[in-house]
């Protein structure tokens, strides 16, 4: 069975290697963005592809966007993104969340009237938590004409190579436990080749469009990327626009498991999970902030800063009293999270 790729800081500098980023590729944030200073969005995120160029462009021409797949329930890790588009958003960032409906019906074979009423819950969970549908995009995949005509005319740009090089890292690992086709098949090109074209759909009305994802999704960036740089006259879309990342780190999943999944049972606490075993998980953890999903997820929430995060490493490390009281805070924040999830 395949091990799997656990997200450690070995792992990011693994990448940077073998995809050859250079510090001046994959960097931390020295600039700030939607009144966030850049200590902080450097403990939000684990880095930045390129953007440096998403703050020089004027605010009208240029968006932040992400997805989610609806192949299962959002876990925390889930909820945090939709947190830190709600924080960006509120910053004063045009900001667009996709619903990948079609994504899941195809990629991971969900029934079709599943996934599109999950992506109704997702939608309606999203403005609970505080994403303002009036200024800013919560959208399907499905009914979606425009990324779906651009899916068809990017196509032609795309070779068979190009979509087995795009696999994620642990792919191998979903496949051992008959989560996902063990190659890239059509249905799962189909899902991939919409995402990109999702993105070249912003870029047909934006100069920049920032791509919020985490870190072990890093190849769909470059994908799109190198599509879009095969555009050429024959193609009724625009090209000439940057496609920039931010990229978040993954929190380690329970259970031995490489991160959240929404896929594999056990992985991760979901707006399902009952308010004693998220008690239990979150104090169970070790004390060791590289190896805690609690530390992990503090860092992807939007209720801390840089000020509070850096001596709580020190205070995880330690197992204090402050470590101790502050994960029960914690723990109810959570608790209160999954509670306004639609039922």
């Amino acid at each position: 069975m395949n091990a799997p790729v656990l997200f450690s800081e070995s792992y990011y500098q693994a990448v940077l290697a073998e995809f050859e980023y250079s510090p001046f590729d994959l960097r931390q944030f020295d600039f700030g963005l939607a009144g966030l200073d850049a200590n902080t969005l450097n403990t939000r995120y684990l880095c930045h592809h390129y953007g440096e160029r998403y703050p020089r462009t004027v605010p009208g021409r240029r968006i932040v966007t992400t997805g989610f797949g609806m192949s299962g329930l959002p876990h925390l890790a889930t909820v945090s993104h939709i947190l830190k588009m709600v924080e960006l958003q509120r910053g004063g960032e045009r900001c667009q969340i996709v619903l990948g409906d079609l994504d899941a019906y195809n990629g991971k074979s969900r029934p079709y009237a599943a996934v599109r009423e999950l992506a109704h819950r997702f939608r309606d969970y999203a403005e609970c938590l505080g994403f303002d549908v009036a200024s800013g995009v919560v959208r399907f995949q499905e009914g979606y004409s425009q990324a779906l005509e651009a899916m068809y005319l990017i196509g032609r740009y795309i070779d068979q190579s190009d979509l087995d090089a795009a696999e994620e890292d642990n792919h191998g690992y979903y496949v051992a436990r008959g989560l996902v086709d063990d190659r890239m098949t059509f249905r799962r090109a189909l899902s991939l080749t919409l995402m990109a074209a999702d993105f070249m759909t912003l870029g047909q009305d934006n100069d920049v469009v920032l791509v919020m994802l985490g870190i072990d999704e890093h190849r769909y960036v470059r994908f799109a990327q190198m599509v879009r740089d095969r555009l050429d006259d024959h193609v009724p879309l625009l090209s000439q626009f940057d496609l920039v990342a931010a990229y978040t780190r993954m929190v380690r999943g329970f259970g031995g498991h490489p991160k959240f999944s929404k896929s594999i049972p056990g992985s991760a606490i979901d707006v399902a999970t009952p308010a004693d075993q998220v008690r239990t998980l979150l104090a169970g953890e070790p004390c060791e902030p590289e190896e805690s999903a609690t530390y992990q997820l503090m860092c992807q929430m939007p209720r801390y800063d840089a000020e509070r995060l850096i001596p709580l490493h020190s205070h995880c490390h330690g197992n204090t009293v402050v470590w101790r009281r502050e994960v029960a805070e914690f723990t109810d924040y959570v608790i209160d999270l999954i509670s306004r999830w639609p039922r």
